[in-house]
């Protein structure tokens, strides 16, 4: 035998406290305006990068899932700054290092010596 879900409750049938809830859900709703595809986007990042399974994220209250949201934002903003700094670091390196600079910097730190004479030999003859 089969049993039948039971009828959602209609309006009439709802008590006051669970009106009370669905008018201060709806409030927050509209207060909010969530758009749920960044919602499940920001989930399936969360949990990937921090192996969390989507139920823990769910059980979170709505304002521990939004501070979970702006550090993850900071962490990547500070991870953009070292990035950036390592590159620019990378790139002064990486000019310094040309052959034809390191030429020019060994010979404009060699000393002048001017026009040398070589020294002649002659081979006596017999």
């Amino acid at each position: 035998m089969v049993k039948s879900k039971p009828n959602p409750k209609s309006d009439d049938d709802l008590t006051k406290e669970e009106r009370l809830f669905l008018m201060l859900e709806h409030c927050i709703y509209v207060m909010f305006r969530v758009n749920m595809r960044n919602i499940v986007k920001n989930k399936l990042y969360i949990c990937k990068e921090y192996h969390l399974q989507p139920s823990e994220i769910d059980r979170m209250a709505y304002y521990e899932y939004e501070w979970i949201l702006e550090e993850i934002n900071l962490i990547q903003k500070e991870q953009e700054k070292q990035n950036e700094a390592q590159q620019k670091e990378y790139d002064s390196m990486k000019s310094s290092m040309n052959p034809g600079n390191m030429m020019k910097n060994a010979q404009s730190s060699m000393p002048n010596m001017g026009n040398i004479k070589m020294p002649t030999m002659s081979i006596p003859k017999f």
